[in-house]
């Protein structure tokens, strides 16, 4: 048998469905290498050709008996090689059923089916062994070609073919090894009960790996539903948060302008500009006021906020002298303090240091948003510092810069709210009836310029004994960062500038 089915054995038929509602193949529950390696013991063993085809005839497993010599030289003539094709494509592909000369032979396959004797034009024989698994044909074993037993001479289909010198096959085919029926029947019972033993193995270890494999498909699946809800839900996210960051600054800039109208009427009634106001008259337009002010900087708050997130606010960076900036954002606080009678205490370097680039309103407005809650926070009586370091190496930059701190003896913040304090409208204590006013806007902003300048932000505090910000900033803002890419400005030698 030379002829062959094109198709690697191993590349098995695309599978739809559940492994256990799925028809399994040869190819999926016998190892190719082992199953070879058995099959040409066994073929040894007999000294007769075994191969193993499956249902899409496909070989498994082939290996060669005792008739190579006397099969390779019926085949040097163009009869002959016709004939040997026609009789393998009916040994591999033809009916299991006796026809086409086969016959049944007697006995009892453990693989099922019946054993097909089909005769050779040679006078050889071969066996088709059907291999069933479950109720299913999963392939066959072909046997032989052997001598039968009771084999005298060549036959006269064989001394046909012509161009075929019958002596030298006569003298070939005394080399093949006769085999009698009854032998024949107990080497195809012991083929059958190796291969029921190595398909039962293969059985259960492809189940196993299959469904191991289904079961991580099925995983992957859900994972996968799962991570596709979840970027719609995060575009949801999005889109809402857009939506409110846009109603933010249209509100709060909406807002802006009658409440500066308000504030601008009392100022005028207060100065008397349109006629004196007796005390009490005056103690109600201040109080005006003072809560519109205080609402004026929220609505800024939520305004600056809102253009934050919207990815708005650019740093228009300069050269800056941090220590007037610093003088003059404690100035600004310095009336709320000591109406609460704080101490405030300002340490500077005592070297004048260099200036250095920064965006001057957005950073008096980190400093000035930190006082302000050391002040907010701080009860009556307490201590308020601001600290600004000397310029040098900041190991948390890994570059030249400076520190500022604030530090102050207020209500402190316990330990698993020291991160979140910087989320927007984050409030340590959320509750209706909360003592300290605002919109938990002011560290949130504070985080947003501080690294918008390639710096940073951290907190260290203690629960009723008060905290310290530090803020890390570097002597020159990285090249990229929150808007255009940065240049350096001209530096300023004029001294008077500031």
């Amino acid at each position: 048998m030379s002829a062959d089915k094109p198709g690697a054995a191993g590349s098995g038929p695309e599978h739809a469905g559940s492994v256990l509602q799925r028809k399994p193949s040869l190819v999926d529950m016998l190892d190719p290498l082992t199953f070879g390696d058995v099959v040409e013991s066994l073929g040894e063993l007999y000294r007769v050709g075994i191969r193993v085809v499956d249902e899409r005839g496909r070989t498994l497993a082939d290996t060669k008996g005792s008739n190579g010599d006397f099969c390779g030289f019926v085949n040097t003539t163009a009869q002959g090689r016709s004939r040997c094709g026609a009789l393998v494509a009916r040994l591999i592909d033809g009916p299991l059923a006796p026809s086409q000369g086969a016959q049944v032979l007697p006995g009892t396959s453990p693989l099922g089916g019946e054993w097909l004797a089909q005769p050779c034009f040679t006078g050889l024989r071969y066996v088709v062994m059907p291999v069933q698994w479950d109720g299913d044909v999963l392939g066959r074993v072909v046997f032989g070609p052997f001598a039968p037993e009771e084999m005298a001479d060549l036959p006269a289909s064989l001394a046909e073919v012509e161009g075929l010198d019958l002596e030298r096959a006569r003298e070939l085919l005394a080399q093949v090894g006769r085999l009698s029926e009854h032998r024949v029947a107990k080497m195809l019972a012991h083929v059958a009960h190796v291969m029921t033993a190595l398909l039962s193995a293969g059985q259960k270890s492809y189940l196993t790996g299959q469904m191991h494999l289904e079961a991580m498909l099925e995983t992957q699946r859900d994972l996968e539903a799962q991570n596709a809800q979840l970027l719609r839900l995060n575009q949801r996210l999005k889109e809402a948060d857009r939506i409110k960051s846009s109603f933010l600054g249209t509100v709060s800039h909406e807002l802006r302008t009658p409440l500066s109208s308000i504030i601008g009427y009392s100022e005028m009634l207060s100065e008397g500009l349109v006629g004196g106001l007796n005390a009490e008259q005056m103690q109600f337009v201040r109080t005006i006021m003072e809560k519109g002010n205080t609402l004026l900087k929220l609505i800024s708050s939520i305004l600056d906020m809102s253009q934050i997130e919207a990815g708005k606010v650019r740093l228009a960076f300069e050269w800056v002298d941090v220590q007037e900036l610093v003088e003059s954002s404690l100035t600004s606080v310095m009336p709320q303090a000591q109406r609460k009678g704080l101490t405030v205490k300002m340490q500077l370097p005592e070297v004048v240091q260099p200036r250095v680039v920064a965006d001057r309103e957005k950073l008096r407005q980190v400093v000035v948003n930190l006082l302000a809650n050391a002040v907010k926070f701080t009860p009556g009586g307490g201590r308020l510092e601001v600290r600004l370091s000397e310029q040098g190496p900041q190991a948390d930059l890994g570059v030249d810069g400076y520190r500022i701190e604030v530090e102050d003896t207020g209500v402190g913040i316990p330990v698993d709210q020291r991160e979140r304090i910087f989320q927007s409208f984050y409030q340590v204590d959320d509750s209706p009836t909360r003592e300290y006013g605002g919109a938990g806007l002011g560290l949130a902003i504070v985080k947003s310029y501080v690294e918008g300048h390639g710096g940073q932000v951290s907190v260290t505090s203690e629960v009723g004994r008060g905290s310290c910000f530090r803020v890390v900033l570097p002597k020159e803002p990285p090249l990229s960062g929150q808007g255009p890419a940065y240049i350096p400005p001209p530096i300023d030698t004029d001294p008077e500038r500031f």
